[in-house]
């Protein structure tokens, strides 16, 4: 799939302290109508996810494996991993439009894998 390369970039780009303290670039990788389910369960719009990793500060990203890519439509593509860090786990789904000239994210959900349980 022709996409794979770029959203694993832009993934990865979205979980560095550069880009997240970067509104420009934010932007510029989140689709406009842009929502995230959060590790804690709340939903966040764009706006509000940019307004608070602006304020992130000291940030370090997590450590990414288990990279799946499922193009659901022309215009769609799923992508999950297992992020790691601090000694936390956690799932992550999010659902990129391909059908522009960048891909743009236009949902993300992130669940913790309880302690002590294998990361299936």
């Amino acid at each position: 799939m022709r996409h794979e390369a770029t959203i694993r970039a832009a993934e990865l780009e979205l979980m560095t302290l550069s880009t997240r303290s970067n509104g420009l670039r934010v932007r510029e990788l989140l689709h406009e109508d842009f929502v995230e389910i959060g590790r804690s369960g709340r939903r966040w719009t764009r706006d509000e996810l940019m307004a608070s990793i602006a304020e992130d500060g000291e940030y370090e990203a997590p450590g990414v494996s288990e990279w799946v890519f499922v193009q659901m439509s022309r215009e769609l593509m799923l992508v999950t991993y297992l992020a790691t860090a601090a000694n936390q786990k956690s799932r992550h789904a999010s659902l990129w439009d391909i059908g522009a000239e960048s891909p743009q994210m236009r949902f993300h959900q992130g669940t913790i894998v309880p302690g002590g349980q294998p990361a299936q």
